[in-house]
This record gives C-alpha cells, structure tokens and sequence, in this order.
C-alpha cells in the first residue's frame, strides 16, 4: 500500500502520536497504530512493552492476539470453499462429522451466523491452557449441551467457529494455517500473520498483561488452540489492515466483500485474555486503521481517539484518571455474589477469589462503597441495592 501523504494527512498523523503518546507513557497502553486516509497510510507507530520481564519494547512487526479479528478470516475460507463446492451454507454438520450431536439439525450457515446453538465457551478457565488438536478439541464441544434448538435463536459463539474451522479443514484436506495461508495470508500480501498452533514457537509474540494498581500484571497463560478460527491468529496492526483493505477491494472475492462489509464501513474486533484489537475501513477508503494491544487499559479510548482525529474531530477522551483505588469499605463482600444481567443483555457472574470480587473473570477494586473499577475496559462497576438493603442489579459503566 502506498504511503506517501498529503500535508492535511500529516498533520492528522502527527495529531495521532500526540494523542496516543501520553496514554503509552502513563503506561495505560501497549500495542500498536496504523491509519490511513484515502487509501495510503499516513501513520504506523508501536508502543509499550511486548515483555515486562526483559523490558522488550513492542515494535511494527511484534505479533500480537487479534482474538476474533480471526472469525471473518474463517469467513473469507468459508466462502472460498462454497466456491469450489467443497462445501454449502445448506451442509448438514453431520456431513462431516458424523457423531456430532444434532449435527443432522445444524448447518454450515447457521455455525457461521452464530445460530447453531453451540455454546461460546465450552471449557473451565483452567482446561484453557491445555493444547489441542482441532480434532481434539471437537470432542470437548461434543460434551457440551447446546444452548437452545439449532436455528431459533442467536449466540455468539467462538466454540461454533471453532466446530467450522474443523469442518473446513476436513472438506479441503488442508489444516486451518494451510488454509490460512492459502485464502487470506497470501492474497492480502500479510508477512506477519500466524495461527497459534499449541507448542510451535511463535517468534516475536508479545506477552499479554492486565494493569492493577501496582502497574503490569502477567495476564492468565493460555493456549489458543481452544479457539482454532474463532480467535487463534497473531498478527500484527499492519496485517490486519491488510486484511481489511483486501476484503475492500475485493481480492477475497465478492461474496465475501458482501457478508463482511456491512451499508458503508467495515469493523471487526476482538478481546481475548488481555489482548484486544480493532479493525475499521470505510468501503471508499476515505479513512481506515488498526489498533492492537498486548494490554488491559485504554484500548477504547485510543480506538475512538484515533477514528476521531481520522474524521476530522478532536478526541473526546485525551487523558485518563484512574480513580483512586481503596481500602475495601464494603463489610460484606459476600452478599455482591451471584449472576447479573448488565444494561447490554450480558452475564455478570460474581464471584469472590482472594478477597476480590471478580464479575466475569474482570477483577474488582473499590473505589466507594458499592462501586468499583475494573482495569481490563476502564469501566466502573456499581451495585444498586433494593430498599430493603439487598444488591439487586450491577451497572457498568464504560470510559465514555
């Protein structure tokens, strides 16, 4: 992709690093920018560390987890096969494995709609850091219960993309990287993309950490093999872009252009552990970009900083206080605990692990009674309570 830049596309770069340089410094963001304008890319820049230990600074080519930027890469493979009529959106699951259970009611399509019922997360935590072959790991979904009647309803899930990455490589003959490989890496021109395989090496792979108050902290060791074409990619910000500006122009074909950009933009992200990725192109290639990072933090708020300057705006969000983190002033920690339905229809489920109460694996720091701040997305996290005193729902509220 071409690089050089106007004066007006200069100034919005040189806006960008000043926007992004002081959430790096205060240790609030690690990862890395690209963006572009009328189809050029006018900034590319890396930030924070790839490895606290070693004090290893993240740079362009660092490989880091794009998490389910990896589903409309499964896509493009998708469409690809429908292409050589290896496989039909209309193919019974059952057609290619055939002791999956109600594989005779689920569909190629409904898995890639997230309308088969396979459940998003089939697996504790801690099974999450065994490796697994894809073959393997369809055996841990087998033991699942589905989550309602194939085709009634809609559930995202990473465990359905997981079952069509194996049913892709059964239809090809191919594994996910050779398909990988194949139908996206190559026709994108992306040198740094890699599919983590279990064991293999991944050289230049970022390490992954959560904030706290004491600054870094190692985020969970997982093995990303449980999410084969659901969120298993490492990448870096000027891959996905790649990937993006491919699907734009239409070099994965146009059924995939068509079931990827959705009216005038196309957007993916992602969030696994404690790496996050956004990914927007407007279909004219009037403005685009990417943002990767290896931390918990201001991911949200560089993301919309960065399409803010892009169109022309400033950056509602320039600077982040942390709210000042104290001594638990909740007596009771015990009566948060329990399952909540937050204001955007998801799951909360509260549970208390050295002292700290944790909703959805997010850890929890008081900051007044009732409330909380949670790293990972910058949110604060309250509990309202009945007029008899008792915790009746949790509101979470994001940066903005």
């Amino acid at each position: 992709f071409s690089t050089i830049v106007s004066a007006q596309s200069a100034d919005k770069a040189k806006k960008i690093d000043e926007f992004v340089a002081p959430f790096a410094k205060a240790g609030q963001f690690a990862g890395q920018v690209v963006a572009a304008e009328n189809g050029k890319i006018i900034y590319e820049k890396a930030f924070g560390i790839a490895n606290a230990e070693y004090k290893i600074p993240n740079q362009s080519n660092t490989r880091i987890g794009i998490a389910s930027i990896t589903k409309p890469m499964t896509i493009v493979i998708v469409n690809r096969l429908v292409e050589e009529k290896k496989i039909a959106p209309g193919d019974k699951l059952s057609k290619f494995i055939p002791d999956f259970p109600n594989g005779d009611k689920i569909t190629i399509e409904m898995i890639a709609q997230h309308r088969s019922g396979i459940q998003h997360r089939v697996m504790p935590p801690e099974a999450e850091s065994v490796y697994y072959t894809s073959a393997e790991f369809i055996e841990k979904v087998k033991q699942a219960k589905l989550a309602f009647e194939p085709g009634t309803q809609r559930l995202y899930s990473s465990g359905g993309y997981a079952v069509l990455a194996r049913v892709l490589e059964i239809a090809s003959g191919k594994t996910y990287q050779q398909l990988l490989q194949e139908y996206v890496f190559a026709p994108a021109g992306m040198t740094d993309s890699v599919n983590c395989e279990g064991e293999k090496i991944i050289e230049r792979r970022a390490q992954d950490y959560f904030l706290s108050p004491e600054g870094y902290v190692n985020a969970p060791l997982k093995d990303y093999s449980f999410l084969v074409g659901a969120g298993s990619v490492f990448s870096t910000a000027r891959d996905v872009y790649r990937f993006g500006e491919a699907i734009i122009d239409g070099k994965y074909g146009a059924a995939a252009k068509t079931a990827l950009v959705r009216d005038t933009t196309l957007s993916a992200s992602g969030s696994t552990n404690a790496h996050r990725s956004y990914l927007e192109i407007e279909r004219d290639k009037k403005y685009g970009y990417a943002v990767l990072s290896n931390l918990s933090g201001a991911f949200d708020v560089i993301s919309q900083g960065v399409k803010e300057i892009l169109q022309g705006k400033e950056p509602t969000v320039r600077n982040f206080a942390v709210p000042k983190i104290i001594p638990n002033p909740n007596k009771n920690p015990a009566e948060f605990l329990g399952s909540y339905k937050r204001a955007d229809g998801a799951e909360a489920e509260v549970v208390l692990k050295n002292d700290f109460l944790y909703a959805s694996g997010i850890k929890l720091y008081p900051i007044r009674p009732d409330c909380f701040f949670e790293y990972r997305f910058f949110g604060e996290v309250c509990f309202t309570r009945a007029e008899t005193g008792k915790i009746k729902e949790i509101k979470w509220k994001g940066y903005n």
